[in-house]
């Protein structure tokens, strides 16, 4: 008794999950048994076997799409098992599927409405006042998928990119017609670092401000560490310090994938700003002299790096007594008479 009170409970995404196949397979197996009892009379006491021709048709077509969903679910889920650890992103192959899947649904419910709708002048008219409907009732959900259909064919962003529309940031984890599922960052947490909650964002979002997209053409991000020391410090020894920091931690990965950056640039233009390892900028500040080490790194790691970088930097200021960090502080000059 006590293993079994201890067996673990399936999660909120493992009963959607599940239910994703089992829903469409039950819901298409009772519409077959349905439509085969209107063609053969199985159950007598039914008594639905005289039923008229339109439910026999939408029937039909109910079996049609809860079978094309349950074997859409299926295939998306045997793709992501086999194909994501030879390609080494799952959330290429989600995207790549997803993309697939829709046009599947597309051109299914494209034959499915020109099979109701006939031909000739009723569909002319049926279009139109079914499209002059949905305008008006339907104004966001319409706006959502025009939005989906944005970035799907502008590419703004895709399943495992790191993005940030309005005030929400995070992890793109899925894309459909109606919203986009991001894995929040920042929130209530400091830096980049996950929540630990879904944010579904409003396709129709991307409309109403910029997009940004951290990781489009190349998995890495610019950063930098500033750090103001004071005028009778030795700026030439701190700048080395901040160099030697930087190097340590980044360094290596800059020179070996400056020339794979380099060429995922989306504008060559900027091929001579790309750094193969970090540089250092400063300026003049009221009360001392303003370091910054630059330089780029992973984005999911980017928060991880600069703390490493900082650590690095801060024991070496500490080790030398030629440099020193400026602070507000307040001191009493006595004048001599």
């Amino acid at each position: 008794m006590a293993e079994k009170s201890r067996r673990r409970k399936k999660t909120k995404g493992e009963r959607s999950g599940a239910l994703g196949f089992v829903m469409p397979l039950i819901l298409g197996l009772i519409s077959l048994f349905l439509l085969f009892d209107m063609d053969y009379d199985i159950l007598p006491f039914m008594n639905i076997g005289g039923t008229s021709e339109p439910l026999h048709t939408g029937l039909l077509v109910l079996v049609v799409i809860a079978f094309i969903w349950f074997a859409l679910r299926f295939l998306g889920f045997l793709l992501e098992l086999v194909a994501g650890p030879k390609m080494g992103s799952y959330a290429m192959v989600r995207s790549s599927w997803k993309t697939v899947s829709y046009t599947i649904w597309a051109v299914v419910l494209t034959f499915i409405f020109f099979f109701f709708m006939g031909g000739g002048d009723s569909l002319v008219l049926s279009i139109g006042l079914i499209g002059a409907a949905l305008a008006f009732v339907l104004q966001k959900p319409l706006l959502n998928m025009l939005g989906w259909m944005f970035i799907s064919y502008n590419r703004m962003f895709k399943i495992g990119d790191r993005i940030a529309i309005g005030e929400v940031k995070g992890y793109v984890t899925d894309i459909n017609l109606m919203h986009t599922d991001v894995y929040e960052m920042e929130g209530w947490m400091k830096g980049e670092t996950f929540t630990g909650r879904i944010s579904q964002i409003p396709n129709g979002m991307i409309f109403d401000g910029a997009v940004n997209n951290y990781t489009r053409d190349s998995p890495y991000i610019w950063d930098e560490v500033g750090n103001l020391v004071t005028y009778e410090s030795n700026i030439d020894r701190a700048k080395q310090h901040m160099l030697d920091a930087a190097n340590g931690v980044v360094g290596e990965l800059m020179t070996k994938k400056h020339e794979a950056y380099r060429k995922r640039l989306e504008l060559h233009d900027l091929d001579r700003t790309l750094p193969n390892q970090p540089t250092i900028r400063m300026e003049l500040a009221d009360s001392g002299v303003n370091l910054y080490v630059v330089y780029w790194a992973c984005a999911e790691e980017r928060r991880q790096v600069k703390s490493l970088i900082v650590e690095a930097i801060w024991r070496k200021f500490m080790n030398d007594s030629e440099v020193e960090i400026a602070y507000p502080h307040m001191q009493l000059v006595q004048q001599e008479k």
